[in-house]
């Protein structure tokens, strides 16, 4: 283990501008402890499970920050311990629009654990699918949990003299629950996704309620950035990725990618204290390729029956906007659906343009007729 890749979490301000999240955690198969919040809503019509991008946390890719953007190059920053902002942010959006939203900061980043007690490492690409669908268990829990409490007191609260035989028929409509939904960026996409694969393999899906997922910019073929990167990385690193880490799983890639379309994108992201400074393991960076390999070649097993929608850029500089479509053209859906951007790059939470790409999720999702009665619109 280096000795510098051990963290101390910053600590959170007395005073918070991040919508005051619930914050909780819960150990995964390995024993690392895992850190999510939700900023819930009451009579939600439905979930929104947040997945965030590569070396991000959720907050960092899901709120504001908090900075003044002068120019499409320079940001000033405001206050860095209220770095996070849920005013205008995806979030509140997705709150005020009946949704209750949930995320997870995947291991070894944000403030999870990470295997081997290193930051932006893992042992396997799919240890995060099986983090990912054990917190979905534990959100679907929960609110069954508080279901059953509501009941309860809704009970306690009616003279047993007065009630009537069927109240003890709960009203179904009132308490089913609400539809899940899965929104990844990035890694997160593919994580989605692939979540979706290994779902769809067990035959089992349908207790987890997932009635839907959203790939924004999705890590599906990341053929563009491999062609854009060194020669070193080209010709050394990734054809002898499996023996260097083997040998040295814990040796970090360099990182010599920045965003060129929007360059303050690169300020908003140097300038969190939650992600960590360096940049991925080689162990991880293996394990990255070879998920993108079994996405592609798995995607059989996804679930004709959960609608799909891809939103990606043909300027995206990291994942590949060619690959994307060939996956989607291949993929058997009953409901499918991409939806191409020509003004953006990578980071489409971030970028100029992220509201309507954020109005487009929420059209989508409402218009699958799936969410609960009490719907609303608030674009």
């Amino acid at each position: 283990m280096v000795a510098n890749d051990l963290w101390e979490e910053p600590n959170e301000p007395v005073t918070r501008v991040d919508g005051t999240p619930r914050l909780d955690s819960f150990f995964n198969k390995d024993g690392l402890l895992l850190r999510t919040y939700s900023w819930t809503v009451k009579k939600a019509v439905g979930i929104i499970v947040l997945l965030h991008g590569l070396n991000a946390h959720v907050r960092l890719q899901f709120l504001k920050q908090n900075v003044e953007v002068v120019s499409n190059d320079e940001v000033i920053l405001k206050d860095i311990d209220n770095y996070y902002v849920y005013k205008d942010s995806w979030i509140e959006k997705l709150n005020d629009n009946g949704f209750s939203v949930y995320g997870i900061d995947l291991q070894g980043h944000g403030k999870s654990d990470g295997w081997n007690n290193l930051r932006a490492n893992i042992n396997f690409f799919d240890d995060l699918i099986y983090d990912v669908m054990q917190y979905i268990e534990k959100i679907n829990e929960d609110i069954s949990l508080e279901y059953k409490n509501e009941s309860n007191m809704n009970v306690s609260n009616i003279d047993s003299s007065n009630t009537d035989s069927s109240y003890n028929n709960i009203n179904n409509d009132d308490n089913e629950k609400p539809p899940i939904y899965l929104m990844g960026l990035s890694l997160g996409g593919n994580i989605a996704l692939r979540t979706l694969e290994i779902l769809g393999k067990t035959y089992d899906y349908e207790k987890y309620n997932i009635k839907g997922c959203i790939s924004l910019a999705g890590m599906i073929s990341i053929e563009e950035l491999q062609s854009n990167c060194s020669y070193k990385y080209r010709y050394f690193l990734v054809p002898f990725s499996k023996l260097i880490s083997s040998c040295f799983p814990s040796f970090r890639l360099p990182q010599n990618f920045n965003f060129q379309k929007f360059p303050y994108v690169n300020d908003l992201i140097n300038y969190d204290t939650y992600r960590h400074d360096k940049w991925i393991t080689i162990k991880f960076g293996r394990q990255i390729l070879r998920s993108i390999k079994n996405l592609n070649n798995d995607m059989k097993y996804i679930p004709k029956d959960i609608p799909i929608l891809f939103i990606h850029s043909v300027d995206d500089s990291a994942c590949y906007y060619n690959g994307v479509i060939n996956f989607y053209d291949a993929l058997e859906s009953e409901n499918k659906e991409v939806h191409t951007l020509y003004d953006m790059d990578h980071i489409l939470t971030m970028e100029p343009g992220n509201e309507e790409v954020l109005k487009k999720v929420i059209n989508w999702i409402n218009n699958l007729d799936n969410l609960k009665k009490n719907k609303k619109i608030v674009l």
